[in-house]
């Protein structure tokens, strides 16, 4: 059964949105604040009890967060998902014309785009034991 592993939120405040997470509602930071060059933004792992929360803060308006802002605002930028067999389960996308797109690095890591995915970038990797 595919497990939720995180969520990526995009936020206009990095700051304002760890006194909601971090500090009211008890998440707790897996590391500090740092940047993120590739995705031109500052971000913050958070942990809950059954997944994780990352949260970004764009700087870079032509990178996908910034993009995503601009045009939606605050929200769900992203999931990410492990399943049992990402290899079996990017091929039965892809035979339903679902573009399923690998990480260079990985093949058992890949995307879903957006346009596909009904509006979330969707991140698939293989299950671990959590």
């Amino acid at each position: 059964m595919p497990r939720l592993a995180a969520v990526v939120l995009v936020v206009r405040d990095l700051d304002r949105a760890l006194v909601l997470y971090e500090q009211g509602l008890g998440f707790q930071r897996l590391e500090d604040a740092s940047d993120v060059p590739s995705l031109g933004a500052r971000h913050v792992v958070l942990r809950a009890d059954n997944c994780l929360v990352e949260l970004l803060e764009p700087h870079d308006e032509g990178k996908p967060p910034g993009l995503f802002l601009q045009a939606r605002g605050e929200g769900v930028f992203s999931l990410a998902l492990e399943v049992a067999d990402p290899v079996e389960a990017s091929a039965q996308l892809a035979a339903r014309f679902v573009d399923a797109r690998g990480a260079a690095d990985d093949p058992q890591r890949w995307y879903v785009s957006p346009a596909d995915a009904h509006g979330l970038l969707l991140q698939v990797s293989p299950a671990t034991s959590a």
